[in-house]
């Protein structure tokens, strides 16, 4: 039995004890459990409504998110590790409900303030309004006082969103009547367009222009891995949207805990934080970053809401690779920031001495690696391949029971006879669907 399944096994046994129905997620990737309630009358803006019972996800060995009903839904991923019985899961749920509806009713002050007209939605759990032009169904969702999630229909119904977050509009509350907000969801409305126009192109462009399996290809320009974490980093829609069009491929985090649980997705070369992430700071996250397996440094550039001299100085004693205040003009650093992710001073993922089966291209002979890394990996091999070329790259992991498919480019090469460690290495530049997720989940049983 893995370490995964063992803890899912100790997570099931505890909340069954506790009196939860529980049920495995095909996969056993989580436990989803149903719960009934003591305390079924939940407070709301207006009228109280009656919940009877909750059905939860869990999150890791520590958390649970609330899926059903849709009203729990709008609650943030609860901590539970500390929760003795079915009450204490209980209570947690209606303080977070207590601090959901102080903040819906902020929002709805805000609105009134401003002159717009909203709709309580979903059992009174968030407000909705419509947008002047759109569809009288499309209308805009809030659920607190900074974000607006734009909706799933008219202009926006048609784009295939890359992301999740790109539903999310970061609100000014310095925002002076309706107008100005229908304007702002409009605008990023017609950006997610324009957008979602170019990506469309281009994916055409790459399927004419894509060769045979097997055959090498010209070293396509790579987009860098950026991860942008903290609550002030991820509302400013103008810096994110800058950082993807001069190519960076932008994952959100909202803390420290969500940045951390995303390095078992993905291997960013960059890191943008918040000096205040809540009740951590960008500070602690550097130290938090260096003792994830797989990782020995990545730059990590803090942004401040105001300078501060002493948080100047904290960043540049933990290492940090810059301080930078708001506003922030990407045009301004896009130069240094292409230096940091293309020349990078030290080495940032760790390299684990590793013999994996590697078959490159449409040769059926694998290949053996003698290192692995989540940044790339070095081949044993006397044939001679060009330096920049491309290869499509198939790496088998028994270990995992699985085989991760991955576009590699060909770095440098060690000539027979001039070095211990004769080969080529070849640099990671995209993963096919979850296959990332799985090769680092492999790495993560190799760290020592």
């Amino acid at each position: 039995m893995s370490t995964s399944e063992a803890t899912q096994d100790r997570i099931h046994r505890r909340l069954e004890a506790m009196g939860i129905e529980v049920t495995p997620m095909p996969g056993r990737r989580c436990l989803v459990g149903r719960m009934r309630l003591q305390k079924s009358t939940f407070e709301t803006t207006t009228n109280p409504i009656r919940i009877e019972e909750v059905t939860f996800a869990t999150v890791g060995a520590n958390s649970a998110k609330c899926l059903k009903p849709r009203a729990l839904f709008q609650l943030p991923i609860l901590p539970i590790r500390d929760c003795r019985d079915a009450i204490a899961i209980e209570a947690r749920i209606h303080l977070a409900w207590q601090r959901h509806i102080a903040q819906l009713a902020d929002t709805e002050a805000w609105l009134r303030q401003i002159g717009t007209e909203f709709q309580s939605e979903e059992d009174r759990s968030l407000v909705a309004f419509s947008i002047a032009g759109e569809d009288p169904e499309a209308r805009a969702r809030m659920i607190d006082p900074n974000r607006v999630i734009l909706p799933g229909r008219g202009l926006l119904g048609s784009i295939a969103l890359q992301r999740a977050e790109d539903r999310i509009l970061g609100v000014d509350r310095g925002i002076q009547s309706s107008v100005d907000l229908e304007i702002n969801v409009s605008n990023r409305l017609e950006v997610l367009a324009r957008l979602d126009s170019r990506l469309s192109r281009q994916m055409r462009v790459d399927a004419l222009e894509e060769e045979p399996l097997g055959e090498p290809q010209a070293c396509k320009e790579r987009s860098p891995a950026v991860l942008v974490v903290g609550p002030e980093a991820i509302r400013n829609s103008a810096f994110l949207e800058s950082l993807r069009l001069r190519g960076y491929d932008v994952t959100a985090a909202r803390g420290e805990r969500e940045a951390i649980a995303s390095f078992d997705r993905c291997s960013p070369e960059l890191l943008f934080a918040d000096v205040l992430l809540g009740r951590s700071e960008g500070i602690d996250l550097i130290h938090s970053m260096r003792q994830v397996p797989g990782i020995e440094e990545i730059p990590v550039i803090l942004i401040d809401a105001s300078e501060n001299e002493d948080h100047r100085q904290a960043a540049r004693s933990m290492g940090a690779a810059g301080y930078l205040t708001y506003p922030i003009d990407v045009s301004r650093i896009a130069e240094r920031l292409s230096k940091m992710v293309s020349e990078p001073r030290r080495r940032r993922f760790s390299r684990y001495p590793q013999r994996v089966a590697v078959k490159v291209g449409g040769s059926q002979e694998p290949l053996l690696t003698t290192t692995i890394g989540r940044g790339g990996m070095f081949l044993a091999i006397a044939e001679d391949l060009a330096t920049h070329e491309m290869h499509d790259c198939e790496l088998a992991l028994p270990e995992i029971d699985a085989n991760v498919r991955v576009e590699a480019e060909v770095l440098y090469r060690n000539p027979l006879g001039q070095s211990a460690s004769p080969g080529v290495a070849l640099r990671f530049h995209a993963f096919r669907d979850r296959d990332e997720a799985l090769f680092i989940e492999y790495l993560g049983k190799l760290h020592p």
